[in-house]
């Protein structure tokens, strides 16, 4: 009894060694290398957002330098003496419609009285103007800075009534033979700050704002909600501190806070960053890292499958030749190939094939041998049948003076046996066949007289194909010894017929008699010939000798209506089928 237990597979000790070593590899390096790249992209994110908050200051300070050069050319406007002469008027006006961003231009006197305003009349008097932080200031630094005020409304002209910041400067200019100190006044709109603050992005959201040098907040993404008091911003983690970083809790969240000073106007440009949303490029990473883990993992089982793959493929090429041979295929072979130690059994291997091959060719020819030694002795059998019978009939009728039908009969039995001779053929063609069966029936009618007609139809294709000799005359004998007696005085009716269906040459040998009982009929082809009919089995044993079991003979047959008998042979016109 074979043992059919089985041990570890090769194969899959050495794929899941290889995965093993890479994965441990990977994994050795993702704990070592992980937390110090991720702290390398945390500091790379701060440093981004430094540098972010950075490029926006210096916008910011390109835009308020611009906001100073167009204060120092309106200074340029202005003559000594504001009343003298007012054609620089035109040019402030001209100034003012080209620049949008200005609200109002306006220049006033010590106590605050316009010289020139492009935004009307004021609403209030002189003494309102100069009471106004913006001109104070502008005063105090007597024309050497030019003074950015806060955001605020600005109500001081009939026509205007804007959210502004305001820009001031002292002026010097001559009354009445004396120097005196006025103030140039430039309203910006407010947008125009604020958009440049909006457009600081640091994560999702983190923001950006500006504050004074007294901690007021200048420009704010939520400025509306902090003049409203909706809103509030907790300065001190950038009190007192011009420029740098700073870490704090902001709404219950660590942040991280970005200073930067703008230059000429003291103000400080605050980003605010959180260290959650900074946090997200680090899981960002550590996904990242992950998923080229897993890549290189596959990639790592790819290639160890490749690499066992390639190892053990001499080996799975010898399991399955040695399947094909115990399945019967003697012809498969081994290749020569592969590692030094598969081909020395490859070797072996096809050397015992070789022998065995032999030995099979030497076994099978004397089964062939033993083949036609049987289908010669089975057609032995049935010519001294065939001789008794004609015998038997030729004695009848020259008992009875028939001389002239036993000369026929005697002419139509020669025919018969040198067709059956056929110079030791064992395959006739269909033509030869038939006119074999003829003479029989031209025997056999003349001893049975008018107990039996019969009838051969043959379709042309079918009479040069070839036959195993001598198997329709046993039939139609073994129909006329057995049906004849029990029609009862009727007279019987035989047809023969031959045709090709498909691949398939086919003969019918059909009579309308008693018919053949269901129980014998289940045993008319294993039963010995002397006990079945004359020949029957002897018939379809020769046809399965000789062209194997799909071929041979098929009974149909019932009771007072009839026997049909088909034999079924391959298709061919000479040589071995």
């Amino acid at each position: 009894m074979t043992n059919k237990s089985r041990g570890y597979s090769l194969y899959i000790i050495l794929l899941v060694s290889f995965i093993v070593v890479a994965f441990t590899v990977l994994l050795f390096l993702f704990v070592t290398l992980g937390p110090r790249v991720s702290s390398l992209m945390r500091q790379n994110a701060v440093d981004r957002i430094r540098e972010t908050v950075q490029q926006s200051a210096s916008g910011f300070t390109q835009y308020t330098d611009s906001l100073q050069s167009t204060m120092q050319f309106a200074l340029s406007i202005l003559p000594d003496d504001p009343e003298a002469d007012d054609s620089w008027h035109e040019k402030m006006g001209f100034l003012k419609v080209s620049m949008p961003e200005i609200s109002a231009i306006a220049v006033f006197d010590e106590e605050g009285t316009p010289f020139y305003t492009t935004a009307g009349q004021l609403r209030g008097s002189q003494m309102e103007v100069n009471q106004e932080d913006w001109f104070l200031r502008a005063r105090e630094r007597e024309g050497i800075i030019t003074y950015f005020s806060p955001p605020h409304v600005q109500s001081l002209f009939d026509s205007q009534y804007a959210y502004v910041i305001t820009l001031s400067r002292g002026i010097r200019y001559i009354q009445e033979g004396q120097q005196r100190l006025g103030v140039l006044m430039m309203d910006i709109y407010y947008t125009q700050f604020s958009r440049l603050v909006n457009r600081v992005k640091l994560g999702d959201s983190g923001y950006a704002f500006v504050v004074g040098p007294d901690d007021s907040i200048i420009t704010h993404p939520r400025m509306s909600q902090i003049d409203l008091n909706l809103f509030n911003e907790d300065l001190r983690p950038v009190a007192d501190t011009i420029i740098g970083l700073s870490d704090a809790k902001k709404g219950g969240r660590d942040s991280v806070y970005v200073i930067h000073s703008l230059d000429r106007t003291r103000w400080r440009l605050v980003g605010i960053a959180f260290v959650d949303e900074i946090s997200q490029l680090q899981t960002s990473f550590r996904r990242m890292f992950v998923v080229a883990l897993i890549s290189a993992a596959l990639l790592a089982a790819g290639i160890a499958l490749v690499l066992t793959r390639l190892i053990m493929r001499p080996l799975t090429v010898l399991g399955a030749t040695m399947l094909k041979v115990q399945h019967g295929d003697l012809n498969a072979t081994m290749r020569e190939g592969g590692f030094n130690e598969i081909r020395v059994i490859s070797d072996t291997f096809n050397d015992m094939l070789y022998q065995l091959r032999e030995l099979m060719d030497q076994i099978v020819q004397e089964q062939e041998k033993k083949r036609l030694h049987e289908l010669n002795a089975l057609q032995a059998q049935i010519n001294p049948h065939f001789l008794y019978n004609t015998l038997d009939s030729i004695i009848w009728m020259e008992e009875r003076g028939k001389s002239q039908e036993s000369i026929r009969m005697v002419s139509a039995l020669a025919k018969l046996f040198r067709i059956s001779i056929s110079k030791g053929r064992n395959e006739i063609t269909v033509r030869e066949e038939l006119e074999h069966v003829t003479n029989y029936l031209i025997i056999q009618k003349m001893r049975f007289k008018e107990k039996f007609v019969y009838t051969i139809d043959a379709k042309e294709d079918a009479l040069p194909l070839r036959t195993v000799k001598l198997i329709l005359q046993p039939l139609a004998e073994n129909v006329l010894n057995h049906a004849i007696d029990e029609t009862l005085g009727e007279q019987l009716h035989l047809r023969i017929t031959a045709y090709t269906e498909g691949d398939d040459l086919v003969f019918t040998v059909g009579d309308d008699g008693v018919g053949i009982p269901e129980e014998k009929l289940a045993t008319l082809l294993t039963a010995p010939s002397g006990q079945s009919g004359i020949g029957l089995r002897n018939v379809h044993e020769r046809i399965q000798l000789t062209y194997g079991r799909r071929y041979g003979l098929h009974i149909q047959s019932a009771e007072d209506e009839g026997t049909l008998i088909t034999i079924r042979l391959p298709k061919y016109t000479g040589g071995k089928a």
